[in-house]
């Protein structure tokens, strides 16, 4: 029997009319409806950018729909947060962040949103670390020579990261308190801004990703000393010791890569995300690709694998916190 058009719309109208909505497997069925928007609260030209604009190529492939890369950095990822929370939760806006989504409210008085209560886990795609280094002509090749060094200086050495109160700030200070170390923060707006001043020697070290620290290793342009925001040493670069194996507690909380939505996006949009990027992390080539951007590949995980990671991040950060003190606005 074939139903007509205008018979289909009277009857959807009359389901509206008497209050019953349309079916989440409707919803489903009709989503997506237009380009995706994904947020990125960080820079262009970023690592996650790039991930970011990978993972939205495939994304693309398998729902028929551009994905947007909508880049909202600043404020330590908290304005492109705010923005994905301010959208429409119908599964056209989504949101590729890092730890700092867990780590932020617990440090920044300006930040109020709750990521449990916000949003939506959808796929936990990598474990991050972040890599104390220092340009070639540093003498220090080892962290305790670098702690060494600074102690003989006449002022504070300087170290680089992406912004005052930042994940990396905070380890930056873990080292000083603990080790004795002189150190002074230099926040830049982001990392790409930050390297220049880095690789010319302008900076006395500085907390770097996985894949710049990588590559400029091996030409020879700066030296690795340790690795922090992980609890074992990153499978990139398994010759660097961790922050915490040279004993700076508090730095051997996992890093995260994910995505998210929205809470109030409906369940069978967010499911249907879910499958389809947890498939894409599971890829041979995207796995081999994770690892070349210095990151540890996950293959998507269930909801309730990631927000227990995201908990572990929450319950690291309360105590690192308490282990050194920075005034932020």
């Amino acid at each position: 029997m074939t139903i007509h058009r205008r018979h289909a719309l009277g009857a959807l109208a009359g389901l509206v009319a008497t209050g019953i909505a349309p079916s989440a497997a409707s919803q489903a069925a009709s989503y997506p409806n237009r380009p995706i928007r994904l947020v990125v609260p960080v820079t262009a030209g970023s690592v996650l950018d790039v991930i970011a604009r990978e993972y939205g190529e495939r994304l693309h492939a398998a729902l028929g729909q551009p994905i947007v890369v909508d880049n909202k950095p600043g404020a330590n990822m908290s304005i492109g947060i705010a923005n994905a929370i301010a959208s429409p939760a119908d599964g056209h806006t989504l949101l590729l962040t890092t730890t700092e989504m867990v780590r932020g409210p617990l440090t920044f008085p300006y930040i109020k949103y709750d990521p449990f209560k916000e949003f939506v886990p959808l796929a936990h795609v990598a474990s991050t670390s972040i890599f104390f280094v220092v340009p070639a002509s540093s003498p220090a090749r080892t962290l305790q020579e670098f702690v060494a060094l600074s102690r003989r200086a006449p002022a504070p050495l300087s170290y680089g990261t992406i912004g005052h109160g930042s994940g990396p700030h905070f380890y930056g200070e873990l080292i000083a308190v603990q080790t004795g170390a002189r150190l002074a923060d230099v926040p830049y707006k982001g990392e790409v801004p930050l390297l220049p001043d880095l690789l010319g020697g302008r900076l006395d070290a500085a907390f770097i990703s996985g894949l710049p620290a990588a590559q400029y290793a091996k030409e020879g342009r700066i030296r690795i000393l340790a690795a922090g925001s992980v609890s074992r040493r990153a499978a990139s670069l398994p010759d660097v010791p961790t922050l915490a194996e040279l004993g700076v507690a508090g730095t051997d909380i996992e890093g995260f890569i994910g995505f998210f939505v929205t809470k109030g996006t409906p369940t069978a949009v967010s499911e249907r995300l879910a499958t389809e990027l947890g498939r894409i992390a599971a890829l041979p080539a995207m796995r081999e690709r994770m690892t070349t951007l210095g990151f540890e590949p996950r293959f998507g995980g269930t909801r309730e694998s990631f927000l227990a990671t995201m908990q572990g991040v929450h319950d690291g950060w309360s105590k690192a916190n308490k282990l050194v003190s920075i005034k932020v606005e």
